[in-house]
């Protein structure tokens, strides 16, 4: 695997990443009362979010930061993703034909990275 390759597969985990640090956040922000559950929630988000900076930090020794931030707007659909499956969050028909055109540009971008 070359190593631009190798930084867009670390780009995407970030999204993930990010995608489900999203959906911590969201979780703890649901709880209405102090809890250790909420705060347990906090912490699982901020952790993530210290991982995919870490990642995110590799990835860009392998690509230059307008490719890696172009490639980052996918964390856009995996939010979009994570918050209908697990949250049960509605995503609307335009929504859909937004996270249509991210994946259009983002497989450009990679296509000639």
């Amino acid at each position: 695997m070359s190593g631009a390759m190798l930084g867009v597969s670390i780009v995407l985990v970030c999204t993930v990443i990010e995608g489900f640090a999203q959906v911590f956040l969201k979780l703890s922000a649901l709880r209405t009362a102090v809890s250790t559950v909420r705060y347990s929630w906090i912490a699982l988000g901020i952790g993530f979010y210290i991982v995919e900076v870490a990642l995110y930090t590799v990835a860009l020794r392998l690509l230059t930061v307008s490719t890696a931030f172009a490639i980052s707007s996918l964390s856009f659909v995996t939010v979009a993703v994570l918050a209908a499956w697990l949250l049960r969050e509605q995503v609307t028909p335009a929504r859909w034909a937004g996270i249509l055109l991210i994946l259009f540009g983002v497989t450009l971008i990679v296509a000639y990275a």
